[in-house]
């Protein structure tokens, strides 16, 4: 007897450690919330093959179920407590990893589609057409502060909050900008490093010492690793910047924002997410779904979840230049540097057919789309914040990005969008979307 409970507490605290450390330095994974599922899946195997044998059966199933029950028990409440991934995400492996937000998001006024210029059939068609768009999940279109185009699919709603992933690197810049007005930060070209004194003499390379906020902004840090879901303590102690590309080379890394995000909250004596709330969100009437903490730092440059109407609603702060219902919430000058190119040229910047990349600004990717401009929160997986601002035009789309990417055709759908959007050939997008 004492043998088999001895088995279960040595294996249930095996269990606990291995999901820990998985969670705690693996927190990119596609399904986040996976491993104590797979973990109770094993030790109920496990029961069941002990069970084969006739002795003590009675107490084999009860030791095994309450192992399974303390694993979900115990790795549930380090996910709170870590703040490791919301503990309403939808089930691991199933059609959708979202979560259904108790709040009401932004309430958009409404309108029709007449109303701002386009042709009713045209947009329901697109919206017809978008059903084989397998990936998508939410497209939201307000044009001059109305919402006049909104649809869901595969299970999700206006309450489906959905990780944006890199899209965080666009809020956490205009909270930058508010650090800054706030008086926080004395300006974008402030140095990085004196905030990080606790980590003097282990950083690696001195070069690091050259980095502003506004090389992090715009990807110039000079970052020579390769782009993934570092901490910050890593990004400090392990990977190195090359003095002749700060300021001088675009490379993207999201570690320039797990920076970002601890500058942040050291010089506003609070954390990036309090910050964020008191700020940013309350003044836009939006929530955050939920904001994943990395290393005792709220992620800078991912793992945040929102819904559709809300991300829109901060897409037309960044249209309206900082505007919210008339007043001045984040600096007009702020915005245009946000939307200024800092990097002309990058054998990192693509053409995807209708459009191009053109330049990168303060963590806003900058596009042409027929000499047009559009300004491009983007996220892993294809998450959309897009303003089109000669329309008046903010769209969102949110994608199920752990699926299998179907990158041509989802493009398709993408540039059918701008042209019925910007009245390129509205005509031919007809036709195309009732295909």
């Amino acid at each position: 007897m004492k043998t088999l409970y001895l088995t279960f507490t040595l294996l249930t605290g095996l269990c606990i450690a291995i999901a820990y450390k998985i969670k705690d330095d693996y927190f990119h994974l596609p399904y986040p919330n996976a491993i104590e599922y797979i973990l109770v899946v094993l030790v109920l195997l496990f029961t069941a093959i002990l069970l084969i044998w006739r002795k003590q059966r009675r107490l084999k199933f009860i030791l095994g179920l309450a192992s399974a029950a303390t694993i979900l028990l115990v790795v549930n409440a380090m996910n709170y407590f870590f703040e490791w991934h919301p503990l309403n995400l939808s089930l691991p492996f199933t059609v959708s990893q979202s979560l259904e937000v108790s709040h009401e998001p932004y309430n958009w006024q409404t309108a029709t589609p007449e109303s701002a210029g386009y042709a009713a059939e045209d947009i329901a068609g697109y919206l017809q057409a978008i059903e084989g768009w397998e990936r998508l999940r939410g497209l939201v279109v307000v044009q001059d502060g109305k919402l006049i185009a909104e649809k869901y699919q595969k299970g999700a709603t206006r309450y489906s909050a959905f990780n944006v992933h890199s899209v965080t690197k666009s809020i956490t810049a205009a909270l930058a900008g508010l650090s800054v007005q706030e008086g926080y930060l004395k300006s974008e070209d402030e140095y990085v490093m004196p905030y990080f004194s606790e980590y003097q003499g282990n950083v690696s390379g001195e070069s690091k010492d050259k980095v502003t906020v506004a090389h992090l902004l715009s990807m110039r840090g000079g970052f020579t690793g390769w782009d993934g879901p570092q901490g910050v303590e890593q990004v400090l102690m392990k990977e190195e910047v090359s003095e002749t590309k700060v300021g001088q080379e675009f490379k993207y890394f999201t570690g320039s924002h797990m920076l970002l995000s601890a500058v942040i909250t050291k010089a506003s004596n609070t954390t990036t997410k309090e910050f964020a709330e008191e700020k940013l969100f309350k003044p836009l009437g939006i929530q955050c779904g939920f904001w994943r903490k990395v290393d005792g730092y709220y992620a800078g440059g991912d793992e945040t979840y929102f819904t559709a109407r809300d991300l829109a609603r901060f897409g037309e702060l960044y249209l309206n230049k900082g505007k919210v219902n008339g007043k001045q919430l984040l600096d007009s000058a702020w915005v245009e540097k946000s939307f200024t190119n800092y990097t002309r040229q990058s054998n990192a910047f693509r053409t995807l057919d209708c459009y191009q990349e053109v330049g990168y600004g303060f963590s806003w990717w900058l596009f042409s789309y027929n000499n047009k401009p559009v300004y491009t929160a983007r996220g892993k997986g294809g998450q959309h914040i897009l303003i089109l601002p000669e329309q008046k035009v903010v769209v969102v789309i949110l994608q199920e990005w752990n699926l299998q990417k179907d990158f041509e055709r989802e493009n398709a759908y993408l540039c059918q969008l701008l042209a019925l959007l910007t009245k390129e050939d509205a005509g031919s997008n007809r036709a195309i979307a009732h295909e």
